[in-house]
């Protein structure tokens, strides 16, 4: 297992100027695919690290959709031990979010398995915020009926479980021991190196490390910043 591993929290000012750059960087005015409603329940997703976001580097957003209020059983894991049908991630979820720096784009995925070996590109996010050099921070927006496989049936899910994972490299055999990640919970930590947290989605609210206690570590841990979660949150926002 490696031994390094790894947002403050912030306020509704910042989530009000984060909203306002959205509706203007890469989309413009925001566009609805033909099977997504304008007043669908949206939630919005944001990281950022300690030092800047790089582009050889793996930055995934893992998301595991639930009917029932308390789902049982681990959520979004990151890999740790090879070998591993993807790279980056196991546990239960059935979709996630990768960026891509060299198109600048964020692309949500769904697993087409129950061992999480292959998954296929299902769309986009209504918006995202552009990570240019120099940039800490990556963030986007989904409506809930982008993560439900029959149109019209998003209103029944309870909970959103989801995970904040960055990696030097998606796990292969030659990297085992040199791979550094992080993910939500302290990573000095074996106890508490991976905690991903449930978001309820009855009503609009906004979770982040400081409503969770701190449970992504103030300080760092994870001796590479371009991986070191130091704040992270996600907002659902009932229409």
């Amino acid at each position: 297992m490696p031994s390094n591993f790894v947002l403050d929290g912030w306020n509704r000012l910042k989530l009000t100027a984060l909203l306002g750059l959205i509706s203007f960087v890469l989309l413009g005015c925001a566009k609805f695919p033909a099977s997504i409603s304008p007043d669908s329940t949206r939630v919005i997703f944001r990281m950022t690290v300690r030092g800047q976001i790089r582009s050889d580097y793996v930055y995934v957003f893992p998301i595991r959709t639930s009917i029932d209020p308390n789902p049982q059983g681990d959520g979004p894991t990151p890999a740790l031990q090879y070998p591993t049908p993807n790279g980056f991630v196991t546990g239960n979820l059935q979709y996630f979010v990768l960026w891509t720096p060299d198109t600048q784009q964020y692309t949500l995925y769904k697993f087409t398995d129950s061992t999480l070996t292959f998954y296929t590109a299902i769309g986009v996010p209504i918006n995202t915020l552009d990570a240019t050099t120099g940039s800490k921070t990556l963030g986007f927006e989904l409506s809930l009926e982008q993560l439900v496989e029959t149109p019209g049936t998003s209103n029944q899910l309870q909970v959103l479980q989801v995970n904040f994972l960055t990696m030097s490299a998606k796990l292969n055999q030659s990297n085992g021991t040199s791979r550094r990640i992080d993910c939500l919970g302290n990573t000095n930590l074996l106890t508490d190196f991976n905690e991903p947290v449930k978001i309820p989605l009855a009503t609009t609210g906004l979770y982040d490390n400081q409503r969770f206690n701190f449970l992504e570590p103030i300080d760092p841990d994870c001796s590479d910043p371009d991986l070191d979660i130091s704040d992270w949150s996600v907002e659902v926002r009932r229409q």
